[in-house]
């Protein structure tokens, strides 16, 4: 497995960070921090590139007023992105990996959101990351499938 460096915040690659969302999605951009995001960033040992990307956002002051009062913690995985040039080494597992345990600090679940036109995301977040896909109930989304992963089940 190679090994790799995961940061917390986008340091340098705030430029590098977009484009690698913009190569997946053309219309992603990086959150607005009202959306309290969380980043990680990935490079592989040896080098400064950017490999990867992770964003965490909706929920990690413990509790926030809204309108409807008091909202949970609710931690939300937006994007997990590894470059096309070094996917297949395991890369993705590492980042996620990290990501899910930090988001998850204090028993919390972390839900993911995965755009139903990539059967092979919702493959990965299943079987590698033993993520529950929600039930059909709790899916509010056409496009998006909702999925959960719990600290306790890992």
């Amino acid at each position: 497995m190679t090994p790799v460096q995961i940061s917390f915040g986008l340091g340098e690659h705030e430029d590098t960070a977009r484009a690698l969302l913009q190569r997946e999605w053309p219309l992603a951009d990086l959150p607005p921090a009202v959306n309290e995001p969380r980043i990680w960033t990935m490079t592989c040992a040896g080098s400064n590139a950017l490999a990867g990307l992770a964003v965490v956002a909706n929920g990690f002051r413990a509790r926030v007023v809204s309108a409807d009062g008091m909202r949970p913690y609710r931690p939300l995985l937006e994007y997990l992105v590894v470059d096309q040039e070094v996917r297949g080494e395991g890369l993705g597992r590492q980042l996620a990996r990290r990501v899910l345990e930090e988001a998850s600090k204090g028993g919390h679940d972390v839900r993911i959101e995965v755009e139903r036109t990539r059967p092979g995301a919702v493959r990965f977040w299943t079987q590698h990351m033993h993520c529950t896909l929600l039930p059909e109930a709790e899916q509010t989304d056409p496009r998006i499938y909702h999925l959960r992963w719990s600290p306790a089940g890992s």
